[in-house]
């Protein structure tokens, strides 16, 4: 198993050796964020399981997504905190093993201005709607929503491409578009003075959170060990204020519904 990015910490154990000279399992977390801004999502997570379990283990990220999709491919990191597609990519590509998801879902917000008269979907037609690129979870829900109401991206819809969530709403405030994908999370977040101007056409369809998943090299014993404590971690003083709620089971069914979002990976 290869190496990541370090993000410059070691933050928390989750081996199946107590030996001190026995080398750390790699934590490789999806670059989401800043590496500073994943490291204080995860340091109750990491205080949790470095007393549960005792082991170090490194935090490492990726320099962007595309790198980090390369490598999950390749099999290159011994654990992975991901987003379900890319754990669903992961798992058929390079077995990796899911451990456990997080409660909390993932779902979109199809964001429009005030002004608009469109009410439904299928209103949508022949507009252009402002997305974070299709590697984005949101992004592969948002297409699948609109299949089931005939609207195919890139036939009866445009897609105007930016940088995150929070750039595609502000590029439906300045009219690039008619429409906006959002975050539920950035929703929540965004600034009065702009989300004053709009509101919500429709929500999308909910996944899974993140999931937490291993090696295909990884012991069943191993695998057995990081499940129950990561299971146990919302019922723990660490995990009580813990940004992702905490985890429960992951299923087969689950991750085969998945496979429907793993298209654009690559």
């Amino acid at each position: 198993m290869t190496k990541g990015i370090l993000v410059g910490v070691v933050l928390f154990g989750l081996i199946s050796s107590i030996h001190a000279d026995e080398k750390a399992l790699e934590l490789a977390v999806f670059p989401y964020l800043t590496p500073a801004k994943i490291i204080k999502h995860h340091k109750k997570f990491k205080e949790y399981l470095a007393k549960d379990l005792g082991q170090p283990v490194s935090i490492i990220t990726a320099r962007n997504i595309k790198t980090y999709i390369q490598k999950l491919k390749e099999g290159s990191y011994d654990l992975i905190f991901t987003p379900p597609h890319a754990g669903r990519f992961g798992q058929i590509k390079a077995g990796y093993q899911p451990i456990a998801m997080t409660t909390q879902f993932i779902q979109g917000y199809f964001v429009i201005k005030k002004s608009s008269t469109m009410t439904r979907l299928t209103d949508l037609r022949n507009k252009t709607i402002s997305m974070a690129p299709s590697v984005a979870i949101i992004h592969q829900i948002a297409v699948q929503d609109l299949k089931e109401v005939g609207i195919e991206k890139g036939k009866d819809i445009k897609h105007y491409v930016t940088k995150g969530h929070t750039n595609a709403v502000i590029s439906l405030l300045k009219g690039h578009s008619d429409v906006a994908l959002s975050g539920v999370n950035m929703w929540k977040k965004l600034e009065p003075q702009y989300k004053s101007q709009l509101k919500i056409l429709a929500k999308t369809a909910k996944t899974p959170g993140f999931l937490v998943m291993g090696h295909a090299k990884m012991t069943p014993e191993l695998v057995d060990k990081i499940r129950r404590s990561v299971l146990k971690f919302h019922k723990s003083e660490e995990g009580k204020d813990y940004l992702f709620k905490g985890y429960k089971e992951i299923d087969a069914t689950t991750m085969n519904e998945l496979d429907k979002y793993t298209h654009d990976l690559k």
